[in-house]
């Protein structure tokens, strides 16, 4: 009996973090179904705002606004712009310069 007791008090550690582990890909799913900006949309938003190529994109929460976070590549340049989900409306630009 002895050795159980570790083991579930470690679990009961543990439970708590996975569910709101689940809660926040429950969040995040309810989002994208939500999202009245698909990521075609998103793609082809930061393609011609930076005249690159997408090359990824993640969907992800910044300052409590749900968009998707492309990066777009051309010759020397990197970008990474952040598009609200629900306006298509681009709320951060990052430029990287490679030399």
């Amino acid at each position: 009996m002895k050795m159980t007791s570790p083991l579930l008090f470690s679990l009961l550690i543990a439970l708590p973090g996975v569910a709101a582990a689940e809660s926040n890909h429950q969040q995040e799913a309810r989002a994208i179904n939500e999202a009245k900006v698909t990521l075609a949309q998103a793609v082809q938003t930061a393609e011609s705002e930076t005249g690159a190529k997408a090359v990824e994109v993640d969907f992800d929460r910044e300052k409590n606004v749900w968009g998707y976070e492309v990066t777009t590549l051309k010759p020397g340049t990197k970008y990474e712009l952040f598009i609200d989900a629900s306006t298509g409306e681009v709320i951060s630009r990052k430029e990287e310069q490679k030399q």
